[in-house]
């Protein structure tokens, strides 16, 4: 799972696939909360305001472990499916290259994909 999320962040081509992908996570987070998600979308929509240098990737760095913070405070039956979700965000942080700029919106892009279908899948 790593590898594959590292291509989308890292190249073009890999566009479908990453849309695919997103799909397929958002159908199996469906039952964590949108507020949970958002509340870290909302950190990366104001990185994406910014120029992307080294002071917005280190507050990118810093959404893992505000992940890590919201899936404690998840439901104990949940903690497993948001550590789905967490386990691939932290993969697309991982992959974002602080001198590639694009390579952060293509982690945008991911992250925003993910948010759409799980708004469409979600049970709520």
């Amino acid at each position: 799972m790593t590898e594959e999320i590292k291509s989308f962040i890292q190249k073009d081509e890999t566009a479908k696939r990453m849309v695919e992908f997103a799909e397929k996570l958002a159908i199996d987070i469906k039952d964590v909360s949108t507020s949970q998600i958002r509340n870290a979308y909302g950190t990366v929509k104001k990185l994406e305001m910014q120029e992307f240098n080294e002071k917005s990737y280190r507050e990118l760095l810093l959404l893992k472990p505000k992940l890590a913070y919201a899936r404690g405070r998840t439901e104990a039956k949940k903690k497993d499916t948001f550590k789905k979700l967490e386990d691939a965000l932290s993969a697309a942080i991982d992959a974002v290259d602080v001198k590639q700029p694009e390579t952060f919106k293509r982690f945008c892009n991911f992250f925003e994909a993910i948010l759409a279908y799980h708004k469409a899948y979600s049970v709520k």
